[in-house]
């Protein structure tokens, strides 16, 4: 009798192999679990956890969706890339990202960018907050007018999207911490306002660095305050 593992495991090869393609609905559950050979409740066990890691989502009345984000099929992961992953990749191409915004965006995008961060500023709780903030980190990577880094940048966001990343979010972001990120939004975009592109790369390398060590210190640790 296969188990929700063995169910999981066929899923995400389909999911690989493209017989399920991104935007794609599943079958119905009876369907699916009569071609994984598994029971229905099995299967459900299967779905939920590809769910919570993102990859599919679930539309009331609709059936089941593969996730247009699941950078796990385009890229061909063997896994889900967790919230340290993310970090990491961040910090890497955003400050760089900035730097172009600096040197491309127009007048009409830095004031986009400013209401983007009067939006975050004013979110009431972490779920808001995090919306807004993966809608401003876009925006910034469209000012640079590169597609690709768009692209990139809306990519990652389907990652944040996934419940490792979400949970560590809402137990990690405060109104303290939302301040000092507001606050370093406003001076990454003061930087590319001013068209120079290394204060830009030197303003979100701090903001990054500053969500860094808030996502991944133990709660002990209290805030960061330099």
């Amino acid at each position: 009798m296969r188990t929700a593992e063995d169910a999981l495991d066929l899923l995400q090869k389909a999911l690989m192999d493209g017989a399920f393609a991104p935007g794609d609905r599943l079958p119905p559950e009876r369907d699916l679990a009569a071609q994984l050979g598994v029971g229905r409740s099995t299967l459900r066990k299967a779905l939920d956890r590809l769910e919570r890691e993102g990859r599919l989502r679930r539309e009331v009345g609709r059936g089941t969706f593969v996730s247009r984000r699941d950078i796990v099929a385009m890229l061909h992961l063997d896994t889900a890339p967790g919230p340290a992953d993310v970090l990491e990749l961040r910090e890497m191409i955003e400050p760089q990202i900035a730097g172009l915004a600096a040197l491309r965006a127009s007048d009409a995008a830095v004031d986009a960018l400013r209401l983007r961060a009067d939006a975050a500023e004013s979110a009431q709780d972490w779920s808001a907050w995090e919306a807004e903030d993966s809608a401003l980190h876009t925006a910034i990577a469209e000012a640079a007018r590169n597609p690709l880094l768009a692209a990139v940048l809306d990519t990652l966001n389907g990652i944040r999207n996934q419940q490792a990343w979400r949970d560590l979010r809402s137990a990690t972001l405060d109104p303290e911490r939302q301040r000092l990120f507001s606050a370093q939004h406003r001076a990454v975009i003061d930087a590319i306002a001013s068209r120079s592109a290394p204060k830009a790369r030197d303003a979100m390398r701090s903001h990054l660095n500053a969500v860094r060590r808030a996502m991944t210190q133990s709660p002990e640790e209290g805030h960061d305050h330099d």
